[in-house]
């Protein structure tokens, strides 16, 4: 029990000592979060490989405020009537057709699109270049 409490102990300071992403000027919510934008508190330019840059803000983030996990979410791929590629793929058929999404949505996030030809609803998950793939 004692080496579980030091171990969490130990992993809580080397948290607080690690150093935080703050705004290195305003981010508007809506916003990515990017290299340009973002600092290490020790002022050097934040690099790819924090997990935090290419999110999205939720809500305005001013300079110096701390970026994090929070205060930002996955970036939104697909907009509330946007019109984007809807397709259906089985085996080796794929069909193809246009939409108009009925809400927003992330990578791998469900979303109900218009279809525009059949004025369907239908359901899908949003893919990597922001078409939808049907189900």
């Amino acid at each position: 029990m004692s080496t579980l409490f030091a171990l969490s102990f130990s992993a809580l300071i080397a948290l607080t000592d690690a150093s935080s992403l703050v705004a290195s000027e305003v981010i508007r919510a809506g916003d990515r979060v990017t290299p340009v934008n973002a600092l290490v508190d020790s002022g050097f330019s934040a690099t790819s490989e924090e997990a935090i840059i290419g999110r999205e803000a939720k809500r305005t983030i001013y300079a110096g405020q701390p970026i994090t996990m929070d205060n930002t979410r996955p970036a939104r791929l697909v907009t509330r009537n946007q019109i984007v590629t809807v397709k259906y793929i089985h085996g080796g058929l794929e069909i193809s057709t246009t939409g108009r999404a009925m809400g927003e949505a992330s990578l791998n996030e469900p979303v109900t699109v218009l279809n525009l030809q059949s004025r369907q609803l239908v359901q899908g998950i949003v893919q990597e270049n922001g078409w939808v793939l049907a189900q």
